[in-house]
């Protein structure tokens, strides 16, 4: 089995994530089970669990000595700045103290000759590597795979200074990009109620999409942030909006509503950053809400027949005004897609876009 290897760095800059990585990979390359953060989107665990137990079930730790680990190595403030490598700092301190001269687990790196004077108090008294130097490096691989050069050979026999190893692929470091229109908190305030639809009979002007909500002030306040946002018109069609029929064979009329951003869009947020869609974790908020109308036509037939003539709605909240309820005409948004669609249709492709209104494998 091949040895297990954590490397322990801090954050400190781009050029030495990217230095950690290839390091990585290239242990891998060599049959040593190199493991990194940037290897994770985000552990269940959480991240310090995740840490203590990368730390405590590897064969090695490689401790990167650099200036912030060093520093923070070295920070009894209390302060929670920096908090996340402090923590795992002070985790390989303490293990290093408890083996006392014992230490064969805790091993120091640097990238360059200048990193040196970074290297912690309780590892300064052991071998360290500096990669640059492409000797030193090997002799680091060689000691993860327990391969020594001067190892006195068994008599008669010639001493084997190479091994044959079995190559692990080189894991790829992804980036995981979060965007949302959702404040998750104040949705949850809001608590979204239902829908109501507003259309002119005589077709003089395009529907309305009303949002209501049990917390009023909450529900204004939601609109009130996106309409800050987005302004007039969501120009970018980043708001959408789909409603999913068909999804109740004993209640025709009943159906699902998903509000959220569009995936589109997004990916081309991603690209905007300079991030790869490839290699990277698109991750958004949702909000979902299903619609029982007691009576045939809904009012989304309604506006579904308003909206074919204009081609283009508003989305706004519903407020009350004079003890009647009515639409928030400060916050309207004007929009021109929307989605109608069934659950016939979505059912068809597990990664459709609406596939989120029917839960865990489309079963809701």
């Amino acid at each position: 089995m091949a040895n297990k290897v954590f490397i322990s760095y801090a954050h400190e800059s781009e050029q030495l994530s990217n230095d950690v990585l290839e390091l990585s990979n290239s242990l891998r390359a060599k049959g040593i089970d190199s493991e990194i953060d940037q290897y994770e989107e985000s552990p269940q665990e959480g991240w310090p669990k995740w840490m203590m137990r990368q730390v405590q079930e590897s064969d090695f730790v490689l401790v990167c000595c650099s200036k912030l680990f060093f520093d923070r190595s070295n920070d009894f403030s209390g302060e929670d700045d920096g908090l996340g490598v402090k923590w795992e700092t002070n985790l390989i301190i303490q293990q290093l103290y408890a083996l006392n001269t014992g230490n064969k687990k805790f091993i120091p790196i640097i990238f360059d000759v200048g990193s040196k004077k970074y290297i912690p108090l309780p590892l300064q008294p052991y071998t360290y590597y500096q990669l640059s130097d492409d000797t030193s490096k090997q002799k680091l691989i060689d000691r993860l795979l327990g391969i020594s050069k001067s190892k006195r050979p068994p008599l008669g026999k010639q001493s084997e200074t190479t091994e044959e190893v079995e190559e692990l692929e080189p894991k790829q470091r992804k980036s995981m990009f979060l965007s949302s229109i959702i404040d998750l908190d104040l949705w949850n305030e809001a608590k979204w109620s239902g829908m109501a639809f507003m259309s002119d009979p005589r077709l003089s002007a395009p529907p309305i999409a009303c949002f209501m909500f049990k917390n009023e002030k909450a529900g204004e306040k939601i609109f009130g942030l996106l309409k800050k946002q987005f302004g007039e018109s969501d120009v970018k069609e980043e708001i959408r909006l789909s409603f999913v029929e068909g999804i109740s064979k004993s209640a025709p009329r009943d159906y699902k509503v998903n509000f959220g951003s569009s995936r589109d869009v997004l990916l081309d947020k991603l690209t905007d950053y300079g991030l790869e869609p490839n290699s990277s974790m698109l991750m958004t908020i949702n909000r979902i809400h299903e619609m029982n109308p007691p009576t045939d036509p809904s009012s989304l037939v309604v506006f579904k027949h308003a909206y074919s003539h204009f081609k283009e709605y508003y989305v706004t909240n519903m407020v009350m005004q004079g003890g009647q309820p009515a639409p928030s005409f400060p916050n309207l948004i004007k929009k021109k897609n929307v989605f109608f669609r069934t659950k016939v249709e979505v059912l068809k492709d597990p990664n459709d876009e609406d596939i989120v209104v029917f839960g865990e494998n489309g079963k809701n």
